[in-house]
């Protein structure tokens, strides 16, 4: 990507905070032995640009991932959460934590708006991803235990994939394991095989294995066979690409996604 393109990318995302563009769709972890029972609806993040043309996140974050920008959008993510909460007393959200969100640098900001909110706690699941890896593991699993002593569950997002590898899982403290997409996608004749030892050794780590990217019956009998106990996708679940909540424009603060002028 060229510099300029780049930079530009990282100005919209900054503008679209600043004026309150910034939303997210939801979409539903059903339970496989009753998929009508709803364990959470993940933040998918929205970005309205100024024509009203709307982006999903994964349209953005790996920009944001590459300039290690991520972690003030993740915040803003989570202070549209707590507000949504706050406004469904009986609803429960999951939302992404990078990485980066748990690095020495940003580990104040994330530690003081969790614990601000720490009323909600019980409703909100901090999925973590890793676009980098997450080091040293013994630092990070200190810092994790302590916002499970807030009351916030704690989900691995994407294992088995990129750095979501099975050291982390061992590591760190977890609640849920979610499972990539990739394992039911995979099209072998040993992929149900593959899959089934994966929610085997999530198992291991969490009692709650989702398995992700759910788009037919074929792939919903795969994960129930292979023991997970929830799934995630478009099957039982189709996010809207229009944001279902926007926060009103707010001034940005330590979003920690600087102009850049190079």
């Amino acid at each position: 990507m060229k510099v300029e393109k780049f930079n530009n990318a990282i100005g919209i995302v900054e503008q679209a905070m600043q004026n309150g563009r910034i939303g997210f769709a939801l979409q539903q972890v059903n339970a496989v032995d009753d998929s009508r029972t709803v364990l959470y609806s993940e933040c998918l993040g929205r970005l309205i640009e100024p024509d009203g043309t709307i982006r999903t996140a994964g349209e953005f974050t790996a920009v944001l991932d590459a300039a290690r920008r991520s972690a003030g959008f993740d915040r803003h993510m989570l202070s549209l959460a707590f507000e949504w909460l706050s406004c469904h007393p009986s609803g429960m959200l999951g939302c992404n934590i990078s990485a980066e969100n748990i690095s020495p640098q940003n580990w104040t900001a994330l530690y003081e708006l969790l614990f601000r909110h720490r009323l909600l706690a019980s409703r909100l699941v901090l999925e973590i991803t890793e676009s980098v890896p997450i080091t040293p593991l013994f630092a990070a699993a200190e810092l994790l235990q302590i916002i499970r002593g807030l009351g916030y569950k704690i989900a691995v997002d994407d294992f088995g994939t990129g750095y979501s590898t099975t050291e982390l899982l061992f590591s760190i403290p977890v609640d849920i394991v979610k499972i990539d997409a990739f394992f039911v996608r995979h099209r072998r004749d040993d992929s149900e095989r593959f899959l089934r030892h994966m929610v085997g050794l999530a198992s291991c780590a969490a009692s709650t294995v989702i398995v992700e990217g759910i788009e037919t019956y074929a792939q919903f009998e795969a994960a129930k066979a292979a023991g997970a106990t929830h799934v995630q996708g478009f099957l039982l679940s189709e996010p809207t690409l229009a944001p279902v909540y926007c926060s009103p424009s707010t001034p940005l603060r330590n979003a920690g996604i600087p102009k850049w002028v190079m």
